[in-house]
């Protein structure tokens, strides 16, 4: 009887010790020292054994690594990064993550980074430049690798100072005060490639809706549709000619004004694949026969594009091939630094959109 009370007054005092222990752990969390204590070893062996240091024996290794996850041991990422020049990290930032594009971008630089054993982070800026300010110099702080911006159209010169000391790449869109590579694909020339379609159906009154030209894409697109327009013969008039935020309200707005113009056009392009949703809003409750009464050329080719009656024409764009372009391009960057050789500043690459044609395009209708 006596052995059976002390075997169960033993049992307690290690269940006690065992909870109190875990508490501990709860509360505070499991460091080096901690393990070293348990096992019995100094600090440095722990440390290099979590490391895989050539120098510590496999059977040692094999313990630490028992007693780390015994004990609930988790790596201080902070304390590492703040050993290494640099994190395993690559930012990435954008105006917003809706976007196709943009949304094509993160998932194919999402498993580059994977292969490449980095680390993905994402900041989103809706465009304004302080958010984008705070976002690079969280990146810098973090010791990031390196990073891939699409930038706001109005850039602060402390956000290009920070940005001069890290590899970049700009995506999409470019500003002048940043000096990086750049990898985009050529809206001008899809744009001109619709201009161009529309013209040889004999449209002579086709209007634009598009983004901003205070964005470099916003800029490009409206100059391939004057570019165009010019070449065929076509008049570009004021009225017809329209650009402003890339939202699905200003395209519909834009689309309903246009339609209810004393002249309303016979076509019409637009430069962000929003504006063609909000666009086709509008031709929707407006009642419009397309492509009858109007043609219309979308930008960018979601899904639902291909799945409307009639489909939609529309300019297609090299999404994957644009980002797996920029992740390449800004992994070299990284490489070069490593090796201590001056990386390449002054890449420019555009890809080539395609103008894709289904049903929503068509010879104008006869006047009179």
């Amino acid at each position: 009887m006596l052995a059976a009370m002390t075997d169960d007054m033993t049992r307690e005092k290690i269940e006690d010790q065992e909870a109190r222990q875990a508490a501990q752990y709860a509360s505070s969390p499991v460091t080096i020292k901690d393990i070293a204590i348990a096992l019995g070893v100094s600090h440095s062996t722990v440390s290099r054994a979590l490391n895989d240091h050539g120098h510590i024996s496999d059977d040692m290794k094999e313990r630490v690594r028992a007693a780390a996850l015994e004990l609930g041991y988790v790596v201080h990422a902070g304390a590492r990064t703040l050993r290494q020049a640099h994190a395993r990290l690559i930012g990435i930032i954008v105006p917003d993550v809706m976007n196709q594009l943009f949304a094509v971008m993160i998932k194919v630089l999402a498993a580059r980074c994977d292969r490449a054993g980095y680390q993905l982070v994402l900041c989103v800026t809706e465009d304004d430049p302080e958010t984008e300010l705070r976002h690079v110099e969280a990146l810098r702080q973090s010791r990031a690798t390196g990073l891939i911006i699409v930038p706001t159209p109005s850039v602060l010169s402390k956000t290009a100072i920070l940005m001069a000391a890290m590899p970049v790449v700009q995506f999409s869109r470019s500003h002048a005060a940043i000096v990086a590579p750049s990898v985009a694909i050529d809206g001008s020339q899809g744009v001109a490639n619709a201009v161009r379609h529309l013209a040889d159906l004999g449209h002579r009154r086709i209007a634009y809706i598009g983004l901003t030209t205070r964005i470099s894409t916003g800029a490009a697109r409206a100059k391939g549709f004057t570019t165009a327009m010019e070449q065929r013969g076509r008049a570009v008039e004021p009225v017809l000619f329209n650009h402003g935020p890339g939202t699905i309200e200003f395209g519909r707005a834009t689309t309903t004004s246009l339609l209810r113009a004393e002249r309303p056009p016979t076509a019409i392009i637009y430069g962000s694949a929003d504006l063609t949703q909000g666009g086709l809003e509008s031709l929707r409750h407006e009642k419009v026969g397309v492509p009858h009464f109007l043609s219309v050329v979308g930008f960018g080719d979601p899904g639902w594009f291909k799945l409307m009656t009639p489909g939609l024409s529309t300019v297609g764009l090299s999404l994957s091939e644009s980002a797996e372009a920029a992740i390449s391009i800004l992994l070299r960057q990284i490489e070069a630094r490593e090796k201590g050789q001056a990386p390449e500043l002054k890449t420019s690459l555009e890809l080539e959109p395609f103008l894709i044609l289904r049903e929503t395009t068509a010879p104008p209708r006869p006047e009179g």
